[in-house]
């Protein structure tokens, strides 16, 4: 099991490589999962990339592989931010095309405003600058909030809550089933910390200050992020490209695996 400690917590990445063996100066393009998520569901993205790319998939600390900090872990972005570039470095990477989804996204905004140096591009998969109260009332189903729901029905059934709600996607009722497993992995105590770390959260005003190549991939149906507020993102950074991806919920690069790609991997051309 691939794992390499930084910023003191031991994580867990995938890297995948099918391009000629031959070839120098390989580009890597780190794909970064969100809340409650894991490598495993980028499996479908690999195939696409890694006989042109280096793909790097990584377990954020408390998901999927990755060590689990513990329930009294005081959990903040600054911390989820630097365990990005101390992962980074660990792993002797000095430049990537960063791709993050939902959360992947809020933390790919604040590390570019930090160290641009480090990413070639930045490309941002339905991702909220803030969880507006429409988003936190989807999030926390028929309960009041996000911590009852966790308190009463756990980490598996707040993800069938996330289904209901069309934040997470299921294209049938094998994949609702893997899905809702997978993310029932992650322990509600992590849930729990690291949604309270997105409470009252925005980036919208470190926009600006994104100065690497940046791809918005924007859901037509988003709860937690309308289009309204993704067409914003677009026009608040500079240069910034946008491809607006027609689907039935938030996760666009699940529903809509192939048009995301052909949208990304044209982006990386461009700037590469």
């Amino acid at each position: 099991m691939p794992t390499i400690t930084a910023n003191k917590c031991e994580m867990f990445y995938e890297i995948d490589d099918f391009t000629d063996p031959w070839v120098k100066g390989k580009e890597t393009v780190w794909l970064q999962h969100g809340v409650g998520r894991s490598t495993k569901f980028w499996y479908h993205w690999v195939p696409a990339l890694a006989r042109q790319y280096r793909v790097l998939r990584r377990d954020m600390r408390g998901h999927g592989q990755s060590a689990d900090p513990g329930p009294d872990h005081r959990w903040s972005l600054d911390e989820l931010v630097t365990d990005m570039r101390d992962f980074m470095d660990a792993m002797g990477l000095q430049q990537v095309h960063y791709l993050g989804e939902s959360i992947g996204g809020i933390l790919g905004i604040i590390f570019a405003t930090r160290w641009p140096e480090r990413f070639k591009s930045l490309t941002i998969c339905n991702s909220p600058t803030t969880i507006r109260p429409a988003g936190t009332k989807a999030i926390s189903g028929p309960r009041e909030s996000v911590d009852q729901t966790l308190a009463a029905d756990g980490s598996k059934g707040w993800g069938r809550v996330m289904v209901e709600q069309r934040v997470l996607s299921g294209k049938s009722p094998d994949h609702i089933e893997w899905v809702v497993n997978e993310w029932g992995k992650t322990p509600a105590h992590v849930l729990k910390g690291i949604s309270h770390t997105l409470d009252g959260a925005d980036t919208a005003s470190l926009l600006p200050q994104v100065k690497v190549p940046t791809l918005i991939l924007a859901p037509t149906h988003s709860p937690l992020t309308p289009l309204n507020d993704q067409l914003s993102m677009r026009a608040l950074i500079p240069d910034a490209r946008i491809s607006v991806i027609e689907g039935p919920s938030h996760e666009v690069y699940v529903d809509e695996p192939e048009e995301c790609i052909n949208a990304f991997v044209k982006f990386l051309r461009s700037v590469g």
